[in-house]
């Protein structure tokens, strides 16, 4: 379980590597045992006949990928879209609030926003850094 944690990777985390047979792949972990040992289904390989199956590779060997980050707005509807697809009511919920985030960043532009006071109080002083 040790290495497990070491390793930083997690199921459903995206990865590269290399399989027990020497394949190079991108895939996603499906499962993790305590021996250190992931199951990874591969989108992606050197070897054609290991796409869309599930190989075995030690944690060891493997590189978890940075997640992805859309920029555009559309890619954010294609995840809402994807999150519905796959039922993910919690994924769906995240990316809808990021969404209106983004909307309300995008909304307020350049304006500044609200002035901040401060409330006086008596006890405190307050030092000046201009």
């Amino acid at each position: 379980m040790a290495n497990v944690w070491r390793s930083g990777i997690a199921e459903g985390d995206w990865v590269t590597g290399n399989s027990l047979q020497d394949e190079k792949f991108i895939g996603y972990v499906e499962s993790i045992d305590l021996g250190g040992m992931a199951k990874i289904y591969v989108t992606q390989s050197d070897r054609e006949e290991a796409v869309g199956r599930t190989v075995e590779g030690r944690l060891a060997k493997l590189e978890r990928l940075p997640d992805y980050e859309p920029v555009e707005p559309a890619d954010v509807y294609s995840l809402i879209d994807l999150a519905l697809m796959t039922r993910d009511q919690a994924w769906f919920e995240q990316l809808r609030a990021e969404q209106a985030i983004a909307s309300f960043v995008s909304s307020r532009g350049s304006r500044p926003g609200p002035a901040l006071r401060s409330v006086p109080n008596p006890k405190t002083k307050r030092v000046n850094i201009d």
